[in-house]
């Protein structure tokens, strides 16, 4: 028999699924609605963070990438044969997502590749398969790697700093230890025969490994780079180290001989720089203004070539590309969309080789935001495509190129305005106007004072304010005020001292904002608890501030209801605050204890149906305010939450997009199944019973709270529901009178004969009626379904 809509997923349905927390003598209502998937909304990328280059064993140039995955698909690895263009071996790996860290031995023919989530692998050309090597250091991401001359692999890891190396020829880990004291990313690695140079974050520090004592000997950049943040690539040529640092993105020339820095670039256009040419006498690198240059290791001074791809370098290589229009070697670039760009220093010619035949996943959904055109925005991690617009009123989903990777949403008017990382921009989009990065939205406001995620937004007045984390490696995050007409920021950093600010509502022009105690990555927080304070928007000055939840890490969301009570949720406790006694009155753990790192299950919604719906701990709930009870709508993963014009309810996970649509029929999971012929009255009392393939002799009778679930099945007698907790009729024929009065959970009736009257009253919401025959008369809200 038809079903009305999609199956939902039963883990997500379970009407009994309540959890009291406090006196709750009445059986919670009903679940109305259910959960309906929307797919991927951003549905295929190609990003490999990290590139390197190597040969075949006949000496076939080929890059080799590991494109991101999401938290249902791992990362992939893929090869491209650079005289072809043709992807020629491509793998999904068993475990990781990311990767940063990707280098080729030349001692063995082997690329080796880590993930940020621990894991090593490697590939040699020919083989079948991928080499899984295993989690070397449970805890510790891999960062970044570099294959030392004679084989041995070295890598760099997150949270701890450390300094690692693999042995392929004993197959054995060793590990050097931190690599510079409190530095929390190794982030780069350049290795040669007697040691191994790292550059550190959060603070940008260089030191050298000697091999053969174990030690560790800092480099003091210059003066002017003591408050840079990381040194992010190196580059050994001859006797020198090159090494790019940022934000200013200086090339730094160190002599490895003298111990002198010799020559510094300014602002080159990142990542990495070349090794010398053949002759050794040339490195490249790209700088934005003019393209890639050659830097003369001899004079120190550097030329463009009148080479521009328009992308930063992830790797280099000079590749024998066996083509007479590209004599000799030419030099191959690498950038992390899955492109290639080649140049041959004697022709000039170029080849490009694009990202078509490699394969991408999804973009992980960051945070969804209701627009004022009605639309739910959709923001993805390091999103290549840009971010997604989903139409209600359609079901279409279209893209928003050029956005990033946005951290928050807010709206004012017709206005859309987004956060992005990295770099704290701040994006106004004119929803009347059709999308065109660069004009609408046009070029971002930044926050400055060393802010990157800005996270939460509330209007006051003409202002925008906005909630934003720090960078890497940094405590204190700010309240900022933003006139999107003017393009003006004014920014108060550590409103609360050290912590970063989370969360916003705002109400009689003042704001409410909620904290987590933590900063940038790489960095421990200082502050024990969360805070929520009230701030004057004017001066920026904090007027009060509480923390709501006693040993709570974030304060995630905050929203009024109609009375002026504010409404907030911290590491799984529901509180609610007085703005007038700017005290907290109530404060209950309605969800398992968790939190992430800046509580970005930070939304809170109250529908027209008196609820308020939470994304917490990885679930979607619906929090009855009177009696503080908790049901769980749907679970496995669930993330950030946005409400359309309609009411119903958007939430990732992952990658993917669901709605949970209060207008679909739930799915119920049956406390009581009947099937085959049954000769008697059914009486459903409590809970859930299911009339399954049933021949049932008798009445069918509801009682109030009790749910009733009929399909394929026929009823000779008479069925009655009064006060019921829901009644769903799907492909039965009853034969005598149908009553369905004051049900509160959802009536359905779908594809089901009457053989008698059919009479509905006081149902909320009203019954759905889908090709039903009736052989009597039909009476109040069925009469007008």
């Amino acid at each position: 028999m038809k079903r009305l809509q999609l199956v939902a997923v039963a883990a997500a349905l379970v009407l009994t699924s309540t959890v009291p927390m406090a006196d709750a003598a009445a059986p919670p209502a009903p679940v109305v609605g259910a959960e309906e998937s929307l797919g991927y909304p951003i549905e295929g990328r190609v990003l490999s963070q990290e590139q390197s280059q190597g040969v075949d064993a006949e000496g076939r140039p080929q890059a080799y990438w590991v494109t991101a995955g999401n938290e249902e698909t791992p990362g992939m690895f893929q090869v491209t044969d650079l005289r072809s263009g043709d992807v020629v071996f491509a793998e999904r790996l068993p475990a990781g997502i990311n990767s940063w860290a990707s280098t080729f031995s030349a001692a063995d023919g082997t690329v080796y590749f880590g993930m940020t989530e621990g894991q090593l692998y490697s590939w040699t050309p020919g083989d079948d398969a991928v080499t899984a090597l295993g989690v070397p250091f449970p805890g510790e991401g891999i960062w970044r790697l570099d294959a030392a001359p004679d084989g041995v692999v070295f890598g760099g890891t997150y949270p701890g700093g450390e300094l690692f190396s693999y042995d392929p020829a004993t197959g054995e880990f060793a590990n050097h230890g931190q690599a510079v004291p409190g530095e929390t990313y190794a982030r780069t690695l350049e290795a040669d025969e007697d040691g191994v140079w790292v550059g550190t974050q959060p603070r940008a520090r260089l030191t050298q490994f000697d091999r053969a004592t174990g030690e560790f000997a800092q480099v003091a950049l210059p003066a002017q780079y003591a408050t840079h943040e990381v040194v992010y690539d190196m580059t050994l040529a001859r006797e020198y180290l090159l090494l790019r640092v940022q934000p200013s993105n200086d090339l730094l020339v160190y002599d490895t001989g003298s111990g002198e820095f010799v020559n510094i670039v300014p602002g080159i256009s990142g990542r990495a720089m070349s090794a010398p040419d053949p002759a050794g006498k040339y490195v490249y690198f790209r700088i934005a203004s003019v393209g890639v240059v050659a830097y003369d290791l001899d004079t120190h001074t550097y030329a463009p070539v009148g080479w521009g791809p328009n992308a930063f370098p992830g790797s280099w290589a000079w590749v024998d590309l066996d083509d007479p229009e590209f004599p000799g070697l030419s030099l191959a670039m690498t950038y992390y969309y899955g492109r290639i760009y080649v140049w041959n220093p004697e022709t000039r010619a170029t080849r490009y080789l694009g990202e078509t035949d490699l394969q991408g996943a999804p973009n992980t959904i960051t945070e969804l935001g209701t627009g004022p055109d009605g639309a739910v925005y959709v923001g993805a991690f390091l999103s290549p495509p840009g971010m997604a617009r989903f139409d209600p009123a359609t079901g279409t989903t279209s893209l928003l190129a050029g956005a990033g990777q946005v951290e928050g949403f807010g709206t004012y008017g017709d206005h859309l305005v987004f956060g992005r990382y990295p770099n704290a921009g701040l994006l106004d989009f004119d929803t009347t106007r059709p999308w065109s990065m660069g004009t609408n939205p046009g070029p971002a406001a930044v926050i400055a004072d060393e802010q990157d995620r800005p996270q939460a937004f509330a209007q006051v007045g003409d202002l925008m304010a906005v909630g934003s984390v720090p960078k890497s490696g940094r405590l204190g995050g700010a309240l900022t005020l933003w006139n999107p007409a003017t393009g003006a920021v004014v920014t108060h950093r550590n409103v609360v001292p050290d912590q970063s600010v989370v969360s916003l509502a705002e109400r009689d022009g003042l704001l409410y904002g909620g904290t987590s105690v933590n900063g940038g990555y790489g960095i421990d927080p200082v502050a024990t608890e969360a805070e929520l304070f009230v701030a004057d928007p004017a001066s920026g000055d904090v007027l009060h501030s509480v923390v709501p939840v006693a040993g709570g890490r974030a304060v995630n969301g905050l929203t009024f209801d109609d009375d002026g009570t504010l409404w907030g949720v911290s590491d799984g406790t529901l509180f609610t605050y007085d703005p007038d006694a700017r005290a907290v009155t109530r404060a209950e753990q309605l969800f398992p204890h968790s939190t992430g790192m800046y509580g970005q299950d930070r939304d809170l919604h109250f529908r027209d149906d008196g609820y308020l719906y939470v994304t917490s701990s990885g679930s979607l709930w619906r929090v009855d305010p009177e009696a503080w009870t908790v049901t769980e709508l749907a679970s496995s993963g669930v993330s950030s939450l946005a409400v359309d014009e309609a009411g119903n309810l958007y939430y990732a996970r992952g990658a993917a997009l669901y709605r949970w649509n209060f207008a679909l029929r739930p799915q119920p999971v049956c406390d009581v199944t009947v099937t085959g012929p049954h000769a008697g009255p059914v009486t459903v009392r409590s809970g859930t019973t299911c009339l399954d393939g049933a021949a049932v002799s008798g009445p069918v009778q509801v009682s109030p709270g009790a749910v009733l679930v009929a399909e394929d099945s026929t009823v000779r007698g008479p069925v009655s529901a009064v006060g019921a907790g829901g009644v769903i009729l799907d492909g039965v024929t009853v034969t005598g009178p149908v009553s369905v009065v004051g049900s509160v959970g959802g009536v359905w009736i779908v594809d089901t004969t009457v053989i008698g009257p059919l009479a509905c009253s006081g149902n909320d919401p009203a019954p759905v009626l889908e090709n039903v025959d009736v052989t009597g008369p039909v009476a109040g809200q069925c009469r007008e379904a």
